[in-house]
């Protein structure tokens, strides 16, 4: 079951999915207050991928999302994912693969928009609206991306 955070915190949740493997992934987060008031949400293609940076791309364009809403600046971000990999690269920068360092870098470079990110790891049931928008992207056309 999804939990929202703490009082003047927002919470990305995370989630790529694919059909077939390699198949065409979708990454989808959905943004939340601590009322659990639906913020923002989107829903995008991102190609043929591995799993694991269909994921990490998720992470990465979530924190561009919210570097781009002024209102975002200055907050406390948490960003909470199902993929173990990707939390233990973010929370841990000696475990990243040194092939995706322009996506590691943008991530850090973004951070500085706010006053601190945690990477979380959650598990399919707390995740359960980001999983089911990122099995539905795989079989649309467009992307969509909306602040509520």
């Amino acid at each position: 079951m999804w939990s929202p955070p703490i009082t003047n915190r927002f919470k990305w949740n995370v989630d790529g999915s694919s059909i077939g493997k390699p198949g065409p992934f979708g990454i989808d987060d959905a943004l939340r207050n601590h009322h659990g008031i639906l913020l923002g949400i989107f829903s995008l293609s991102v190609g043929i991928l591995d799993s694991n940076i269909a994921e990490l791309r998720a992470v990465v364009k979530a924190i561009e999302l919210s570097a781009s809403n002024c209102f975002l600046h200055h907050k406390h971000i948490i960003i909470e994912s199902d993929s173990a990999n990707i939390i233990s690269w973010m929370n841990n920068p000696h475990n990243r693969h040194w092939i995706h360092h322009k996506l590691f870098s943008s991530a850090q470079r973004l951070a500085s928009c706010f006053d601190s990110i945690t990477y979380t790891r959650s598990y399919w049931e707390s995740n359960h609206m980001a999983d089911h928008l990122a099995k539905q992207r795989v079989h649309r056309i467009s992307d969509f991306i909306a602040w509520l």
